[in-house]
């Protein structure tokens, strides 16, 4: 398992795109929505809570994008015929699907660390460190939620689709749960939209740590709700899913 795990962990790192977008691009955005919207507030007390806003906010963006983009790899790996290669080794399903979600959890840290390093550093946003431990902490832990949904898409769609999608669904997540800006600015209805996305419900697990009580038990609840509904859409979709691609 170790070796399968070390593997794949090589594959994904080495892609270049994937980690400018879940790391480089979510640590830009935490410098650029922080100078952009905390330089109006008129306190320094002001500037702090957005600041603190926008570091949960990137490190939840930039996590879900990490945790999406190394398990959406599952449908490429079935166009090249690995996953059917996986079969014929002996490497049991249930390994080979733990080795998934560990990719999927630990290449989420990354981003989340730097992201932290970043608001912290470059932003001067002041917590002490059991907060920010506390903060990734969370974060790495609630992820699984998404670690779930990039497994339920890597097996559900072919390669063709699945980079667009897993891009597509990372930014409606991003805009519609409240990421790129506060949900307070929203319209009522894109606020109870907002409601009904995972992401939100992500984030909120920071806000409650960065607020100096832990998570609440609604917030955990749902995130709860989402993994259990993520996670059975992709035992169902891998058994009735071929493990090599079929032509039309």
């Amino acid at each position: 398992m170790t070796d399968l795990l070390l593997f794949q962990l090589r594959r994904v790192g080495r892609n270049r795109q994937y980690v400018f977008f879940t790391i480089v691009l979510p640590a830009l955005f935490t410098i650029l929505f922080t100078q952009v919207f905390g330089a109006q507030a008129t306190t320094a007390g002001g500037q702090q809570d957005y600041g603190r806003l926008y570091v949960v906010s990137m490190m939840a963006y930039g996590a879900i994008g990490a945790a999406l983009g190394a398990t959406i790899r599952l449908a490429f790996d079935r166009s090249t015929g690995w996953l059917r290669q996986l079969r014929v080794v002996p490497v049991p399903p249930g390994t080979a699907l733990a080795v998934d979600v560990a990719v999927g959890a630990l290449l989420v840290l990354p981003s989340l660390v730097v992201v932290a390093l970043v608001g912290r550093f470059v932003n001067g946003v002041d917590l002490g460190l059991g907060s920010w431990l506390g903060l990734v902490a969370v974060l790495w832990a609630g992820s699984v939620v998404f670690v779930a949904l990039g497994i339920a898409l890597g097996t559900a769609l072919d390669s063709q689709a699945a980079g667009a999608a897993t891009g597509i669904l990372g930014t409606a997540l991003a805009a519609l749960g409240g990421l790129w800006w506060p949900v307070d600015i929203l319209p009522s209805a894109l606020v109870t939209v907002a409601h009904a996305t995972p992401s939100y419900w992500y984030a909120q697990l920071g806000r409650d740590v960065v607020a100096g009580h832990a998570p609440s038990v609604p917030t955990v609840l749902v995130l709860l709700a989402f993994a259990a509904v993520f996670s059975a859409a992709a035992l169902v979709v891998s058994r009735r899913r071929p493990l090599h691609a079929v032509a039309g």
